[in-house]
């Protein structure tokens, strides 16, 4: 039986593993990890069971008249704001938007989990596009200022955090393809601390207010305007930041090598080579990328 070992290389070598190998490819699901067809069976009757009873609860549920935009006009004065879907958002139905900004969190750091580190989007110090750099002298600027007033705007009229996050991600994606901003890193500190700091100060504040309120993100009569505004200072940089990492730290795909080719099915794209013992084994001239 013969086994890779870093002095082994070569196609050679690489058939010799294969010939060891079983035919399934090794991003095949096979069904072995399945669970038993029994339990499979009762989920997916579990799974049609429970649908046609929401499907039913919906159906049949009497007629009513929609009370929540007569309550939040009710309590609108309340708020702290004017703007009634900035007041549902960041008071009426603040955990709402809480839960929100942590699945953003958890997406991001999902990604990170899938990171190769490779950092390509920034481009060569010798290459030099004009049209990017034109584009991005020009529209970067434009774009902050729309960002701190929409973040501003969204007490009173449209706007707000995601609005303003979602534009100032968009000039961050632009200066990074641009080369002037170096895509971040999962390991930078600063990255992970601005990702992390809206869900921080969104739960510090709502903490922090029980002691004059006695309820989680209950907001006190007469701060809950400079609260909410701060709250989404913060947000809007905490978006932008996720944002921006989900786009420039996507998971790299290696570039094709020709000699993987003739390993499919039993190849694995990032470069690796099935061990005949049943686990993998990192080849020397293109794996372990």
């Amino acid at each position: 039986m013969s086994h890779h070992t870093p002095g082994d290389k070569g196609p050679k070598n690489r058939a010799s593993v294969l010939d060891h190998v079983a035919p399934d490819p090794l991003l095949h699901d096979d069904g072995r990890q399945d669970g038993p067809r029994w339990l499979r069976a009762l989920l997916a009757l579990a799974v049609t069971g429970g649908a046609a009873v929401v499907g039913y609860l919906l159906l049949t549920a009497p007629a009513r008249a929609p009370l929540l935009p007569t309550l939040v006009a009710e309590h609108l004065e309340q708020s702290g704001v004017s703007n009634p879907v900035t007041a549902v958002l960041l008071n009426f139905r603040s955990y709402d938007t809480l839960l929100e900004i942590g699945v953003l969190l958890v997406a991001m750091v999902a990604v990170w989990s899938m990171d190769r580190g490779t950092r390509e989007l920034a481009r060569e110090e010798d290459v030099t596009d004009p049209v990017l750099e034109a584009l991005s002298r020009l529209v970067v600027p434009l774009t902050g200022v729309t960002a701190v007033y929409l973040t501003w705007a969204g007490s009173h009229s449209t706007g707000g955090a995601f609005q303003a996050g979602a534009l100032l991600a968009g000039a961050g994606v632009l200066l990074a393809a641009a080369g002037f901003l170096r895509p971040p890193t999962a390991a930078w500190g600063p990255v992970r601390a601005l990702a992390a700091m809206g869900v921080y100060v969104f739960v510090g504040v709502g903490l922090g207010v029980i002691p004059w309120t006695g309820h989680l993100l209950a907001y006190p009569e007469g701060w809950a305007y400079p609260l909410i505004l701060g709250i989404e200072a913060v947000l809007t940089v905490s978006i932008a930041v996720v944002l921006v990492e989900l786009f420039v730290d996507v998971p790299a795909v290696p570039d094709p090598d020709p000699e993987l080719a003739r390993l499919d099915p039993t190849g694995d794209p990032l470069g690796r080579v099935l061990d005949p013992r049943g686990g993998l084994t990192e080849d020397d001239e293109g794996g372990g990328q």
